[in-house]
């Protein structure tokens, strides 16, 4: 079966459905502990560098893109319409514009 291509938007939807249908909440209220869990799974995916384990970097990625996008879902963030508007406001920087990059 060919898998369609889904939008981020419908992502961050059925992120927040299956979220709830377990009985978590996402709301703007408990947005420090979403956000710390969002940084959880940054680390685990660095940790997961560390050990040269590919496989579960990319799980953890996916956490992390899931857990953004579940508040996404949650807070009714257009995230498409917010990632277009940051990506054409980024073009319009200079030349590692923040200095140092890696």
């Amino acid at each position: 079966m060919k898998r369609l291509p889904m939008r981020m938007n419908e992502f961050a939807t059925q992120a927040a459905a299956y979220r709830e249908a377990k009985g978590f909440t996402t709301s703007w209220d408990n947005m420090p502990e979403k956000l710390m869990l969002v940084v959880t799974e940054v680390s685990e995916a660095m940790e997961a560098y560390r050990h040269n384990d590919r496989q579960n970097f990319n799980e953890e990625i996916a956490d992390t893109v899931i857990r953004c996008l579940d508040i996404c879902g949650s807070l009714g963030i257009d995230i498409e319409a917010e990632i277009t508007a940051k990506m054409e406001k980024n073009a319009g920087r200079a030349y590692k514009h923040g200095g140092k990059v890696c």
